[in-house]
């Protein structure tokens, strides 16, 4: 039987009318460069690869046989311990470990004028929601915004996963306050809308060392 979290959410695929009406640049900036995530901990890799060759589009870098690739990517982070993080037991990648390497990958293709910021999330309270509604409004508005959220798996979809995982947001439905969440783990996930503060709790939700989750805020300058 589905779990009231799983329920709380409405696959794009059935739920198309909003991106289908409304502009949503950065959902059509990212859908293009949709990937499956290649091992159980590389969701921070496949995410910053969609990221990366969303932004490198709206600059008009992309060209076919020349986009980001998770392996390009990773090799260009051999001085990093990156690899070693995204194997079955590497145990991923921290919030402010993806904005730091982020931070280097958008320097290293001549996106200069890209910054990165970091939205720790403690609690799902009152300020941290509408922190989080202005940068899903931002994204919105105009191309060039991107949010990468950090979150518990069974916090949001209730499948049981005791695990953190990594995907960007692709659009916000501000009548419904939904986001839709482009999950890269597209064996089990499916692109689906989610209540703001479904996916506020689940980002709430700090790491077993206990640090903590939240979002990223991938922006032009």
């Amino acid at each position: 039987m589905d779990s009231p979290k799983l329920a709380a959410l409405s696959p794009l695929a059935i739920d198309h009318a909003y991106v289908r009406k409304n502009p949503a640049p950065n959902f059509w900036a990212l859908m293009p460069h949709q990937l499956h995530q290649h091992t159980d901990s590389s969701c921070s890799l496949a995410s910053a690869v969609m990221v990366l060759n969303a932004a490198r589009g709206l600059a008009g870098q992309n060209r076919i046989g020349g986009l980001v690739s998770e392996r390009r990517l990773l090799d260009l982070f051999d001085h990093t311990d990156w690899r070693a993080g995204i194997t079955p037991e590497g145990g991923g990648r921290k919030l402010l470990e993806l904005a730091d390497h982020l931070e280097e990958a958008l320097a290293h293709y001549a996106l200069a004028d890209w910054h990165v910021e970091r939205r720790l999330v403690a609690s799902a309270d009152a300020a941290s929601l509408a922190t989080l509604h202005t940068d899903l409004a931002s994204m919105e508005a105009d191309a060039g915004t991107f949010l990468l959220a950090n979150f518990h798996l069974d916090d949001y979809y209730g499948d049981g996963s005791d695990i953190g995982h990594f995907s960007p947001l692709g659009a916000y439905d501000a009548e419904t306050d939904r986001a839709l969440l482009l999950d890269v783990y597209k064996a089990d996930y499916e692109p689906a809308w989610a209540p703001v503060a479904h996916l506020l709790k689940a980002m709430a939700h700090p790491c077993e060392d206990g640090k903590l989750r939240g979002y990223l805020v991938i922006r032009r300058e």
